[in-house]
Order: structure tokens, then C-alpha cells, then sequence
């Protein structure tokens, strides 16, 4: 019984990539043929995984929302 489990935790990991690889090739056919089981995923996916660019979109907005301030800095002080 002991060698059953030693050799389940060894093939774990192969068994684990065979099955997201299996749901994958699933959710890819889904998307294909445009059924909501794949949007529905996509979008629970987008909402709860983190994003790894946020820190560089946060900036970005934020520089962006700089220049429209002083653009309409510079605009109030030409008609001022």
C-alpha cells in the first residue's frame, strides 16, 4: 500500500499538467465555437487572478492624468 502512494506522489505532478491540458483543450474548443462556458471562465479568471502589470498601469494613468492637468493648467492661464 505505501509503494501505491509513494508512486501517486511521484506522478502528481504529470497527472496534474494531463488534467489542466485536458481542460484547456475543453475550455479552447468552447471559446471556438463562442459558448458562454468559456466566457464565463475568461471572465471569473480576469477578476480573480492578479494582475502582474498593475503597478506599470497605475503609473501610466497616473502620468496621463498629470498632463491633462496641465494642459487644462496651461489653457485656464492663456484665456485667464
Amino acid at each position: 500500500m505505501e509503494y501505491y502512494r509513494e508512486f501517486f506522489i511521484v506522478l502528481s505532478p504529470c497527472l496534474i499538467l494531463g488534467f489542466l491540458a485536458i481542460v484547456a483543450k475543453m475550455l479552447i474548443s468552447a471559446a471556438k465555437s463562442r459558448k458562454g462556458i468559456a466566457v464565463a471562465f475568461g471572465v471569473m479568471a480576469q477578476m480573480l487572478l492578479p494582475d502582474p502589470q498593475v503597478e506599470k498601469t497605475i503609473d501610466t494613468i497616473i502620468v496621463a492624468k498629470r498632463k491633462v492637468d496641465e494642459q487644462e493648467e496651461q489653457k485656464d492661464n492663456k484665456t485667464g
